[in-house]
């Protein structure tokens, strides 16, 4: 079961699509908006699935909107379906921001059914690939699969990644040229945590929050990990991963 975001301002079209898609009796949960900025704050606080966009909107174009989430992490690879009357306009956008496909209106429901589900099994497919942290430093490219990160913390201008290896052993690779926060940026949200001004962690691994000594510990490493006051609350939400 997966969450559809759909944004179109005709409601004649949007309770059509919905149809639709309730017709699929794949469960999926829907949402709907009628204007962009609403879809894109929503989108920043819920994961969503697939996104079905009408490229001409009443605040700006689906297109645009599409940008924007391919500009956040956790959808620079989502299927995207736009659907258009403009012959043309399609095309490039498909190009442009690699939507997966698109629907010229008016289309049947089985057109857009089998549209539909071939974009929810490509994009199921893409969520089974390992994420992957892709990190230059001068001639290198390092690449480290995020579940397998255990911490990162901050010396200056240096960064140490520590990873958890098959076996148990830990690896610790030297980073420059990279701040804590820039590396947040680099990666969907939620997978690491800042717990610390010096420290980021991965909340799947914690198995221990001392919260009286404000320190933190997780599976297959012996370092307590320091908590700042600063994210302190954040951290104890997710206590539990």
């Amino acid at each position: 079961m997966g969450l559809i975001l759909l944004v179109e301002d005709e409601q004649g079209a949007a309770a059509l699509l919905r149809r639709y898609i309730e017709n699929s009796s794949d469960g999926h949960r829907l949402a709907v908006f009628g204007k962009a900025a609403e879809a894109l704050s929503f989108a920043a606080q819920n994961k969503v699935d697939l996104f079905i966009l009408d490229i001409q909107l009443l605040d700006y174009r689906g297109t645009e909107l599409a940008r924007q989430l391919r500009a956040l992490p956790e959808y620079r690879f989502t299927p995207i379906l736009f659907t258009t009357e403009l012959a043309g306009e399609e095309l490039s956008a498909y190009r442009e921001i690699k939507c997966y496909d698109f629907l010229v209106k008016p289309f049947t429901e089985e057109e857009f059914q089998k549209t539909f589900h071939a974009a929810l099994e490509m994009g199921a497919q893409m969520q089974a690939v390992p994420e992957i942290l892709r990190i230059e430093q001068k001639q290198f490219l390092f690449e480290y699969e995020i579940r397998n990160i255990l911490y990162i913390e901050s010396f200056g201008k240096r960064l140490l990644i520590h990873t958890a290896q098959t076996g148990g052993s830990e690896v610790t690779d030297r980073i420059s040229g990279y701040s804590l926060s820039k590396l947040l940026n680099m990666v969907p949200r939620d997978r690491l945590l800042q717990c610390h001004k010096s420290f980021l962690i991965n909340p799947v691994h914690i198995c221990k929050i001392d919260k009286a000594n404000r320190l933190l510990y997780l599976k297959e490493c012996e370092t307590a990990i320091p908590i700042g006051e600063k994210y302190q609350k954040a951290v104890f939400e997710r206590e539990k991963p």
